[in-house]
């Protein structure tokens, strides 16, 4: 296990000494016995660790501090929507916040809080009570796992060491709720609560805590534990002006269900003071202001939520603040004196009143999602990068890596916009290729937009073996190169695409190529007539393709239950000779499902097929089957023609999981069968090509799969493939 089986008993005591509310876990033996029933085959005769629930049966606790009451945090978040009376002690909860900093645990969603409901002069003030510490002191080792962590989903999964390499990251998961409840803290608050813990949390108290393990599990591990606690005590203001800074650069603001003011005054340059005001029968009444600064924001959202709102921006000054004002519900007044950097978001359909200057945008949408206050949209920008590995006869050895970067903005459907960048060196040739695409959801209304481009280096080199369903293989004679062609390629294509909400798209998708082919000396494609005079000189095409796909399974990287359906037909001409045209139709089908009811064995199938209409191809632009994705025991572009079918099945066999790991990782077998062939114009061939094989695979958390495997066919050598993916 990567956490401690332990440590959570030690959280009570810190807490404790800090004035925390806190769950307090009793470990306790459990026999086999009649009372647990059907579960008692799988449990008793163990230790176990046995924590209280935080419900309104426990209010009378000590530890819980006693409140009126206690709720979820769903519960609670409704209170605050609903009236102003009801706010959240906010010291309370970054001294909540900034102990979760110092035991490491990075699992504090929503479920994992309870909320202590106290009542002063007619208000109710929610205190935390954290719950659920299993995650905190935890290890993650090897060089593996470095890798994985690096993926978005498992990035603040944080390692506990005797400093916080990257609190922005560690507090990934809370981020959300720290924004919704921090309506008024301010660095300062941070430094204080962190200064609270620094001196009442002492060196002693920490050795003093640990004591309550069991003793057989005070060993070397506890003390180095105990040593890392004190050194990320010692550092915890920084850690805590670091995360204020993080918590400053995006601020989300929401009022009630009731009528609400926002006042924002420009009062300097570069300096907002904002004003939260409740209007009542008998006045506004100022609930509280917060000064923003250029300096630490660059977003600023406000909600105004239900009922007649409204909301003012005035004052000569300017901001670089990007403000975004969503009206929700009811008649909204705006009234913007300075409109810069202002944006109105409100429904299309409903009836609000506007007094804006002609700085201001706005952006009236019946879009449900953009006007709805949701309190987990806020979301970090996200960089990401893995080493990419594999290989196959045709590229040799392929390194390479994969870069992603993620924009997540106010608009998200499910991000912003992404880039993606990839770059691979195939040692069998010396050839590079490099890809880049970027997605713009959101741009235009429902669709998408899209960016791809493709280069390859003079050395990047396809297979060429000739037309026809039975052309020769003279790899033994001649060797591998004789069939590379070097060919530099530059594409680039730009779509619109609609996505279905079952996982349907349709895309438009106009494409620019230019190829360039090298008369390579000594190869089958310096054979006179082989191939087209003029593919030795740069050929330029355009063309449009129109592609419906649907693609849906339960987990892309190792699906048990899934269907794939694509269908494209594509129109490509030579821009040099516009005579030189040909359409394209090419469709795939596929089948993934589980013959057990676990899942452990699955089935998976995919047919392909393509047809050219016409010969005005060049030979790089044919139907080829051959390599790793159809006819696996073949090279390649093996087989090159009008018209291509294909069918490739596999059987894998899940057989168990590598234990002692952060992530679950799953390995197994797979054993499989592909047969296919091509039909051109003038040939008279009944041929069908055949080959099997099988192979092992390695799953890490249903992300990732690596996978090697041999395939051989009747007629050839047979081929060893290496690989990992997102998908299998």
């Amino acid at each position: 296990t990567t956490s401690h089986p332990y440590t959570s008993f030690a959280v009570g005591n810190l807490s404790d000494k800090i004035g925390l509310s806190h769950t307090n876990p009793v470990l306790y033996y459990i026999p086999r016995q009649n009372g647990l029933k059907e579960f008692n085959a799988s449990f008793g005769d163990g230790l176990y660790m046995v924590e209280e629930r935080p419900a309104d049966n426990h209010i009378d606790a000590k530890n819980f501090g006693n409140p009126s009451d206690i709720i979820s945090t769903g519960d609670m978040m409704a209170n605050l929507h609903k009236d102003e009376k009801y706010s959240v002690d906010e010291k309370e909860y970054i001294k909540a916040r900034l102990f979760d900093m110092l035991i490491g645990d990075w699992d504090r969603h929503s479920d994992q809080w309870r909320w202590g409901e106290h009542k002063k002069d007619g208000k109710i003030i929610y205190k935390p009570i954290p719950r659920d510490r299993d995650q905190a002191f935890v290890k993650y080792d090897g060089t593996l796992l470095s890798l994985l962590m690096n993926i978005p989903a498992l990035r603040h999964m944080r390692t506990f060491k005797s400093s916080i390499d990257n609190v922005k990251w560690l507090n990934r998961e809370p981020y959300p709720l720290d924004l919704a409840f921090l309506k008024t803290a301010e660095e300062k608050d941070w430094i204080a609560q962190a200064k609270f813990i620094q001196e009442n949390l002492s060196d002693s108290d920490i050795d003093n805590a640990f004591k309550s393990l069991p003793k057989e599990v005070q060993d070397e591990t506890i003390d180095e534990i105990k040593q890392k606690l004190k050194s990320r005590k010692k550092e915890l203001q920084k850690y805590a002006i670091r995360y204020s800074d993080v918590l400053s650069k995006t601020i989300m603001i929401a009022g009630t269900d009731k009528k609400d003011k926002f006042v924002l005054n420009h009062i300097a340059k570069n300096k907002i003071e904002l004003q939260v005001i409740r209007m009542k029968k008998d006045g506004d009444e100022l609930q509280y202001t917060k000064m923003i600064s250029d300096a630490k924001t660059k977003n600023l959202w406000i909600y105004g939520l239900d009922d007649n709102d409204v909301f003012e921006v005035k004052g000569d000054h300017k901001s670089n603040v990007k403000i975004r004002l969503i009206g929700g519900q009811n008649n909204d007044v705006y009234n913007i004196e300075n409109g810069r950097k202002v944006i109105v978001y409100d429904f299309k359909s409903k009836e609000n009143t506007y007094n804006l200057d002609s700085k201001t945008q706005t952006q009236l949408t019946d879009d449900y999602d953009v006007n709805l206050y949701n309190y987990e949209k806020p979301k970090y920008n996200v960089v990401s990068g893995l080493p990419n590995i594999g290989y196959n006869p045709d590229d040799g050895v392929k390194l390479g890596f994969n870069v992603n970067y993620t924009v997540n903005n106010f608009k998200q459907n499910p991000y912003t916009q992404k880039h993606v960048l990839n770059g691979f060196y195939y040692f069998a040739t010396g050839g590079l290729e490099f890809n880049y695409a970027a997605h713009f959801p959101g741009l235009l209304g429902k669709w998408v937009i899209d960016v791809e481009s493709q280069y390859t280096t003079p050395n990047f080199a396809m297979n060429y073996f000739g037309y026809g369903n039975e052309s020769q293989n003279n790899d033994e004679e001649f060797g591998m190169d004789y069939n590379r062609v070097r060919i530099r390629k530059f594409n680039v294509s730009g779509a619109i695409r609609h996505v279905g909400r079952y996982g349907s798209e349709f895309s438009v998708q106009p494409i620019f190529q230019k190829m360039t082919v090298e008369e390579t000396e000594n190869r089958y494609i310096d054979i006179p007539n082989i191939v087209n005079p003029m593919v030795f000189d740069s050929q330029t095409f355009g063309g449009l393709k129109v592609k419906y796909q649907f693609k849906n399974s339960d987990f892309a990287a190792k699906p048990t239950l899934g269907m794939a359906f694509m269908i494209a037909a594509t129109w490509t001409t030579n821009l040099s000779d516009t005579k030189q045209n040909f359409p394209t139709l090419e469709s795939i089908l596929g089948f993934t499902h589980k013959i057990d009811h676990n899942g452990k064995l699955v089935l998976a199938t995919y047919l392909k097929g393509k047809a050219i209409l016409n010969n005005n191809y060049e030979f790089y632009q044919g139907a080829a089957l051959g390599g790793d994705t159809d006819l696996r025991g073949y090279r390649n572009d093996r087989f090159l023609g009008n018209s291509y079918f294909s069918q490739s099945s596999d059987l894998r066999l899940s057989l168990g999981k590598i234990e002692r790991t952060v992530a679950p990782l799953t390995y197994g077998i797979l054993g499989g069968f592909d047969y296919g062939r091509i039909w051109l114009d003038g040939e008279n061939s009944r041929k069908w090509h055949q080959d099997y094989g099988g192979g092992l695979w390695l799953n890490a958390i249903n992300v990732l799969t690596a996978r090697i495997s041999y395939f051989k066919s009747p007629d050839e050598v047979g081929r060893v493939i290496f690989g990992a993916a997102y998908s299998f």
